[in-house]
Formats: structure tokens, C-alpha cells, sequence
């Protein structure tokens, strides 16, 4: 690699102080050494403050401020990253070692990406009462292949981790939708490629670990059906006229099916979502 730009990993946390260590022992554990970890505390009230701490390396740095959800949390540390490039990571997932150093390869010989996601390995993990019952590979949901289309379709999913676009994006005036609770990260990227529909890039090699904990305190575990109704309409009103929706053609549909699934629950005759997603797994 020709140069080492700095690249600024932002992980926004709140009360996760029992995964945030394994999550920034995977940024420590980076092959590539040129990076800032931005660990944004968000209002949590655990042990959070004092594990950062502990630690002994200038790269990671603690930001804290108010309680305001994870959105909100990022846009404050993209504030706060001198890096070229940022990246992100949850405060419950890894990225794998090679993570920074193989994207910034991918982005070497593609001069002009300006965001970039990586493939992943994906696990679900059904909790009771503090106790893992149920685990399931979901890994093919993220595909070999992938374009700037199947982002605007929803085609599969991803995560924000591993998740990399150039600093100067904020400063444009793209950043994290603060009143989204649900598809943050999918939002964030129609937005990127409503501006930049030739800059995105797809690494097709597994970087990061991504693990959703249901029963436990993610945030999707504790989700209604009908959230995820509102989460799509909402994404469709905002980017309705965008060039990125001319052919989209998951809306109305997803909205529809989504306000069904909070009937039936609300009629006795569907389960909670967690235990609906597992059991159409």
C-alpha cells in the first residue's frame, strides 16, 4: 500500500461494557496500525468509562454524551475523526483482522469509491432469561455479490460493521438520520448513493463478525413488527424522489406486510418478533 491513510473507527456503546471489550480487542488485533478508535459512551451507566480507562493505547479515545441513541452517537464521533476514511463497529460485534487493511486494498484500486461495506458471517442467538437456547448461521444473507442496486432494492441485508465511507461525507452534509431507529445504516447509504451513485464498493471477502443477541438487550430484539412499518415508510418519504427509488419495488409491499404481521400479533395469532424471525429461520 503505497500510503497509510488514518482511518477513524467509531463505535457508539451504551451499557455494554460486557461485549465492548471484545469489540475493541478486534480493532487492537487489526493487521493495518494506522487507526483512532472513537468510542462513543452514550449516557450509559455502567462500568463503560472506567474499561477505556484501562486501556493502554493512544489510538482509542473516549467521547461521552447524552443519551440519544446510536445514530446520534456516530454523528458524534464523525465530529471528532481526523481520519480519511471513517469505519464503524457495534459495541457487540468484531471486526476480523485483516478488516481495515483489506478494505483500504479494495479502495487503493477503486479510486472512486466513496463508501464501502464488506461481507460478513452472521449469527442469531435466541436468549431466555439469560440463557442462549437457539443459535442459527444466517451468513447467506449477506451474498457473494453486490451492487449499488441491491442497496436501493434491499436485495440482502448488512450491518454497519465494517462499514466505510470518506470523512469529507459529513461535511457535505450527509450524516446519520437521528430520528431513525430502525435501518439507520440502509438509510445512510441511499443517502451516500443518491449523491455518489458510482462510488460505492462491495468487498466480497468476510471481514466482520456480526451477531444479533435476541432476548438479550439489542435493540432489535425488542422491536415490533409494526416499528419496522413505520421504519419503511418512513424511508420511503424521505427518498420517495430520489433518483436511488425510480425503481424500487419494495414499497408499498414491506409496509404492507409488516402492518399484517402487528395484526396478527396483536390478534393472538403470531408470536413476539423474536421468536417469529427464529422460527422462520
Amino acid at each position: 500500500m503505497k500510503s497509510e491513510p488514518l482511518v477513524s473507527v467509531i463505535t457508539p456503546t451504551y451499557n455494554r461494557a460486557h461485549t465492548l471489550g471484545k469489540a475493541i480487542a478486534s480493532v487492537l488485533a487489526q493487521t493495518y496500525t494506522n487507526w483512532e478508535l472513537i468510542v462513543v459512551d452514550d449516557g450509559s451507566t455502567d462500568n463503560t468509562k472506567e474499561l477505556i480507562g484501562s486501556l493502554e493505547d493512544e489510538r482509542i479515545h473516549y467521547e461521552h454524551t447524552d443519551n440519544g441513541g446510536p445514530s446520534r452517537a456516530r454523528n458524534y464521533g464523525i465530529k471528532h475523526a481526523k481520519g480519511e476514511w471513517v469505519m464503524y463497529l457495534d459495541s457487540d460485534d468484531e471486526l476480523l483482522p485483516k478488516c481495515i487493511e483489506t478494505m483500504l486494498e479494495w479502495a487503493a484500486k477503486n479510486p472512486q469509491a466513496v463508501f464501502a461495506i464488506p461481507r460478513s458471517s452472521r449469527t442469531l442467538e435466541l436468549y431466555e432469561n439469560g440463557r442462549l437456547v437457539q443459535t442459527v448461521d444466517d451468513s447467506g444473507d449477506t451474498p457473494p455479490e453486490f451492487t449499488i442496486r441491491d442497496i436501493f432494492d434491499r436485495n440482502a441485508g448488512f450491518s454497519p460493521n465494517g462499514f466505510m465511507h470518506l470523512r469529507r461525507l459529513y461535511d457535505e452534509g450527509i450524516e446519520w438520520d437521528e430520528d431513525l431507529a430502525l435501518m439507520e445504516d440502509w438509510e445512510m447509504m441511499l443517502s451516500i448513493g443518491e449523491k455518489y451513485p458510482n462510488g460505492f464498493m462491495y468487498v466480497p471477502i468476510v471481514l466482520q463478525k456480526y451477531t444479533q443477541r435476541f432476548g438479550s438487550d439489542n435493540l432489535v430484539s425488542k422491536t415490533q413488527y409494526g416499528e419496522w412499518a413505520d421504519a419503511f415508510e418512513y424511508i420511503y418519504t424521505k427518498h420517495k424522489n430520489d433518483r436511488a427509488l425510480e425503481h424500487q419495488t419494495w414499497y408499498p409491499k414491506k409496509v404492507v406486510k409488516w402492518r399484517k404481521r402487528q395484526e396478527e400479533f396483536e390478534q393472538g395469532k403470531r408470536p413476539a418478533y423474536l421468536y417469529h424471525y427464529f422460527s422462520e429461520k
